[in-house]
């Protein structure tokens, strides 16, 4: 895929997205035993690292934890970094965010605050039963 944008859209960035790098664990890691807790410590390093260095630190002692230093896979997905990385580290508030579906739509995320009692709000309600703020949420606070 990549030569084939390169070669048609030569102006175009491509990055990767980490739903289609986390749909294949299953198959680059089943031969490791719990590959499912895998995917969930992999999910969290992209997740909760808030800088490069920070995800270079998380994704050594994943790959330590669970014996993963000589994995092929994950070498080469750490050395492509690049291509998938920095769109996860990325703190910049966006409006709306984009979900890969087939009419192309955006979805809105609205983040409401209110300074009086000090209370942020997002429609995304990803983190919201654990009581964690979503990175919308978080954006907008680091404006106040």
């Amino acid at each position: 895929m990549k030569k084939a944008l390169e070669a048609c859209m030569p102006t175009t960035i491509h990055h990767w997205c980490i739903w289609h790098i986390m749909k294949k664990i299953p198959s680059k890691l089943n031969e490791y035993k719990g590959h499912a807790d895998i995917e969930q410590e992999m999910s969290q390093v992209v997740w909760n690292s808030h800088s490069k260095d920070s995800f270079d630190r998380n994704w050594n002692y994943f790959l330590l934890n669970f014996g993963l230093v000589d994995n092929k896979w994950l070498s080469d997905l750490y050395e492509d970094r690049h291509i998938w990385v920095p769109i996860y580290l990325d703190h910049h508030f966006w409006a709306g965010m984009k979900k890969q579906v087939s009419s192309s739509i955006f979805n809105k995320f609205v983040v409401t605050y209110d300074s009086v009692v000090a209370e942020v709000k997002c429609q995304c309600l990803l983190f919201e039963s654990r009581g964690i703020l979503c990175r919308h949420a978080l954006s907008v606070l680091s404006f106040e």
